[in-house]
Order: structure tokens, then sequence, then C-alpha cells
């Protein structure tokens, strides 16, 4: 039996939690993510970004988390080391949409200023 979209981010999420990588099984090949800093086609380059990415994370609070068919929302708070030493929460909304038991698109809202500032990434990027 195929998992819900809901179902599927939250194991998704888990594995990110556990440092396994169980988590690239669940991304479609075809995937995008869109985010206000990078935005990334394919199983390969999101693979990428994401274990660029994941060991920054210290933690994750989740706050909301709904389901409409094969879409998933999360909001929640991440808090991530910058490269001075420090931390930044960063709160966020991601959208999921889910077939078959596979994340075929991420889209995520944050504060981008407040990343690109602690991580010195020009606005042109």
């Amino acid at each position: 039996m195929t998992k819900s979209a809901l179902e599927t981010v939250q194991a998704f999420q888990q594995s990110l939690g556990s440092g396994s990588a169980d988590w690239e099984n669940l991304l479609a090949d075809n995937i995008s993510f869109i985010g206000p800093v990078d935005q990334v086609y394919g199983k390969a380059a999101n693979i990428e970004l994401n274990k660029n990415f994941f060991p920054l994370i210290k933690g994750y609070q989740a706050k909301t988390a709904l389901e409409n068919g094969n879409h998933a929302v999360m909001e929640g708070s991440y808090t991530i080391s910058t490269p001075t030493g420090g931390t930044l929460d960063l709160h966020t909304v991601e959208i999921f949409e889910v077939s078959e038991g596979q994340i075929q698109n991420i889209r995520i809202y944050y504060d981008a200023q407040a990343f690109r500032t602690e991580f010195s990434i020009p606005l042109n990027k």
C-alpha cells in the first residue's frame, strides 16, 4: 500500500533527522525543488543540494502539518549552523507534491534575506 502524501513527507523528514540516506529513495527522478535561494531539477541535483545543506541542520520544530490529496504542507522552524559558528532559526513553509510514494515537487518559503546575509550569498544567485 502506498503511503499518503503526509506519511511520505514525514518519512522523508524522519530520515533527515536520523542521518540516514533513506530520504533519497523518496525523491522522484524528475523532482523539482524551488526555493528563494536555489532551484534545482532532477534527483541527482536535489541529492547534491541536500547533502550540502543537511549537515547544517541542528534541529527542526514542526508547527503545522496539512494534507490535501497528493499535497502535504509543513510549517516549521529549522535551526541551522552558520559559517560564523552561530545558528539561524529559519522559519519555513514547505509544500510537497507526492505521487506513488515519491516526492515530485518541493516549494519552500522562508526569509531569504536572513539566510543570504548569514551565508554571504549575493542577491543575483
